[in-house]
């Protein structure tokens, strides 16, 4: 997945946040560019300064398909100080057979995000998702709960800092986010529905 760097070229990846506790998915990124990838999915998400501008997805032995910012499928969640914004890029009945990814835009500063969805208080082995923090204001610092189990099924009940364009591994369960006061919090989110029963949205 990751490109060679050429000779006298420094390349920066992003960075994570956490340990990399993943089973099938592999996240990187760099110049704006997040790669999310499986042994038959593969999605290339292009950012810009509203989000993700567009996203690229193949399956394989597919031809690829653009999906634009438009075409994107935009909820409003939560209320109060945890209400968000979320645009579903990979959703059920599009290209890819388990792959979803979308983004979350926080409303206000310092702002949470709640609950985890209903299929989440059931946890069980096999779950995979990686948040990768757009953070701006203030110091571009936050905190990531994460109360559940790994996708090996190993419990964790923690909190770890993030930073701006940092990865980070989510455990099924419960895992708001948070900015630090000033800081406005976004996070692309890739996951993997193994399942019916493990789709955010119908």
């Amino acid at each position: 997945m990751r490109k060679e760097p050429q000779q006298n070229q420094v390349v920066m990846f992003y960075p994570w946040c956490n340990e990399r506790r993943l089973q099938t998915l592999v996240a990187v990124g760099e110049d704006n560019v997040l790669h999310f990838a499986t042994g038959e999915e593969d999605a290339k998400v292009h950012l810009d300064a509203d989000g993700i501008a567009k996203l690229v997805f193949t399956e394989k032995g597919k031809p690829p398909v653009e999906i634009p910012r438009r075409a994107a499928h935009a909820i409003v969640v939560g209320e109060g100080n945890a209400t968000r914004d979320v645009y579903h890029y990979l959703k059920p009945g599009g290209p890819a057979p388990t792959m979803r990814i979308g983004i979350t835009k926080h409303r206000g500063l310092g702002t949470w995000s709640s609950l985890p969805h209903d299929f989440e208080l059931s946890t069980e082995p096999g779950f995979e998702e990686v948040f990768f923090y757009i953070l701006s204001g203030g110091a571009k610092r936050g905190i990531q709960v994460g109360r559940g189990v790994w996708h090996d099924n190993t419990e964790v009940d923690a909190v770890w800092p993030i930073v701006d364009r940092s990865f980070g591994v989510v455990p099924m369960g419960y895992h708001p986010v948070v900015g630090e006061p000033g800081t406005s919090v976004w996070y692309v989110w890739v996951y993997l529905a193994k399942h019916a029963r493990w789709e955010k949205v119908k």
